[in-house]
């Protein structure tokens, strides 16, 4: 047990630092300045629930320490299905934030009913819903889970009103997003320069780094939806790829064998 004082709190936060949470109450929506007391009330932290830790995410650990005890006290543990949409149709108050640490999420661009486009992938280097944080939320970007995972949820509103008191935070989120726009714009540049096999090739390589595995539980229709193409050209691009050593597949499984071969498979010539 140990305590952290902070100028912008009234009272001493004190926290037995394990790791490891049970999911504690969503707080109150509200933009007011977080006590001390609110903190605590939160949850209150265990042995034994949650192996994965906050720390494995790298936005997470570019806080200072003070700011990561205070953002650890409020979060809690939560999986992610392949599938998933996060926050769907969620008010800025109602959303949640996503802090990574396992699970991959897709930024999806939806044109229609039935089309759709991956424009990013976030990954244990970033968070999903930080735009509900900042009052910054659009209907047209959907985020999507790609690879099952652990992450660490908190109440937007709460992580909003955690920034408007530590600026430092304010500022790690802000430049963070602005990076996330250039990954976007590649993303994009890629998806509108390239064909299909190498528009595939593209987005087989950034999911292995991102999910930190050359092992992908993907389909062809997932495939097919993040590409935003038919999946009998998912099925073609595939077997060219199989064909020239790159992968192997089983039904829902992908193995990359050749993952530089891949990153040289989708770079224009």
């Amino acid at each position: 047990m140990f305590s952290i004082e902070h100028s912008n709190l009234t009272e001493t936060v004190r926290l037995t630092m394990t790791g490891t949470y049970t999911s504690p109450p969503c707080p109150p929506d509200n933009t007011h300045p977080l006590s001390a007391r609110d903190l605590a009330s939160f949850g209150q932290p265990t042995v034994g629930v949650f192996s994965v830790t906050l720390s494995q995410n790298s936005l997470f650990t570019q806080l200072t320490d003070i700011e990561q005890t205070l953002l650890q006290a409020l979060c809690e543990p939560v999986a992610l299905k392949a599938g998933q949409m996060l926050n769907p149709q969620a008010s800025d108050t109602a959303a949640q934030v996503y802090f990574l640490t396992g699970a991959t999420v897709a930024l999806m661009v939806q044109g229609g009913p039935r089309s759709s486009l991956a424009v990013g992938l976030l990954g244990s280097d970033s968070a999903a819903g930080l735009e509900y944080a900042l009052n910054a939320s659009t209907p047209q970007l959907q985020f999507r889970v790609q690879t099952t995972g652990h992450a660490w949820g908190v109440k937007a509103s709460v992580f909003r009103a955690l920034m408007l008191q530590n600026p430092h935070m304010l500022g790690i989120v802000s430049h963070h997003l602005w990076q996330l726009v250039e990954h976007v714009a590649a993303v994009a540049a890629c998806m509108q320069t390239l064909d299909i096999r190498a528009r595939l090739a593209a987005w087989l390589v950034l999911s292995a780094e991102k999910a930190q595995t050359t092992t992908l539980h993907l389909t062809h229709e997932h495939l097919a939806h993040m590409l935003g193409v038919r999946r009998v050209s998912i099925t073609l691009a595939a077997g060219e790829l199989r064909d020239m050593g790159l992968l192997r597949y089983t039904r829902g499984q992908l193995h990359i064998l050749d993952l530089s071969g891949l990153k040289k498979a989708h770079q224009p010539h």
